[in-house]
């Protein structure tokens, strides 16, 4: 017994304390890739202010709009790695505004985990009288004259891919965040546009319409309207995912740590960013983190390039 107890003393000493968790060393700059009021910016703000009151650390939240993200991107990738400065966007900032884009590419960031998923929709206003994408399509072989609003390049190029499968022409309205083209349609300077969510509201209300989803599925909103894959119109959709990045180089510990707190948020459906995201992005909070969220981004990147050459 007297040999045992000293060899056990040694073994506790070799071992060492117990690692703590990863924590910041001073306060998180928490950028916002798009404006204020929209998707992105509301859930970012909630989520800021409950990993405050979660894990005592201090959030600065903070709008960097411009480019569908790119913009925040591009000076996000020259902050230190150290975990205090984070960027919320959505994938088609690192996916798709990579493309030919010497500012940014999607290896120059660290890829933490994702928030939320969109419902891509084709909508219309409801007195347009128009209750499918025919028509649409029929009102425009007819003289309507159709304008569609956008609000980046990607969504941009899905609806020059529903004007040239149907033989029609549209008007790109390019506005700034996804809200834009909500707010278009409600002032009636477009009669078409893309809603990724945040149309719920007013789908419920009666005062917009989806002609179709722009989702691999149908919408929760609108389970009985076909999907643009269905339709023939393209291969994938164009919906997207909320996720929060880091520059390159952020420890496997620190993205960890911060992707396990976003989550705790996330599963308690009593928290304001869980109601929120489970309201406007159905059917609710989307959690894929880590190396699998970088696989998926590298495979969505691959996709996108074949779309910009269909519209080249």
């Amino acid at each position: 017994m007297r040999l045992f107890i000293p060899i056990i003393a040694a073994l506790a000493l070799l071992a060492g304390p117990a690692q703590a968790e990863w924590a910041p060393k001073g306060p998180i700059k928490f950028w916002i890739g798009f404006g204020a009021g929209g998707g992105t910016d509301t859930q970012a703000r909630a989520l800021a202010e409950e990993l405050e009151a979660l894990k005592g650390w201090r959030i600065i939240p903070e709008n960097k709009a411009g480019g569908g993200g790119a913009v925040m991107a591009a000076q996000l990738k020259n902050e230190p790695a150290d975990g205090q400065t984070l960027g919320l966007a959505i994938n088609t900032t690192f996916d798709f505004a990579t493309i030919g884009n010497e500012n940014i590419s999607i290896d120059d960031f660290t890829y933490i985990t994702m928030t939320a998923g969109s419902q891509m929709a084709v909508l219309a206003r409801a007195d347009s009288g128009w209750k499918s994408l025919d028509d649409m399509v029929n009102a425009a072989k007819s003289g309507t004259k159709i304008v569609w609003a956008n609000w980046g390049n990607q969504v941009q190029a899905g609806a020059e891919m529903v004007a040239r499968h149907y033989g029609i022409e549209v008007n790109h309205l390019r506005g700034k965040g996804g809200k834009s083209a909500i707010n278009a349609l409600v002032a009636k300077d477009a009669n078409v546009g893309w809603g990724g969510g945040v149309q719920g509201p007013l789908v419920a209300a009666g005062e917009l319409v989806i002609l179709a989803s722009a989702e691999p599925q149908p919408l929760v909103q609108a389970p009985k309207q076909p999907t643009l894959i269905d339709l023939g119109v393209m291969k994938t959709g164009l919906g997207f995912q909320f996720l929060l990045a880091a520059p390159k180089g952020l420890s496997d510990d620190a993205r960890d740590t911060i992707a396990a707190a976003i989550h705790e948020v996330l599963k308690n459906p009593e928290t304001k960013t869980a109601k929120f995201i489970t309201k406007q992005y159905p059917p609710g909070p989307l959690m894929t983190s880590g190396d699998a969220l970088t696989a998926q981004l590298k495979k969505n990147l691959e996709a996108n390039k074949e779309l910009v050459k269909l519209v080249k």
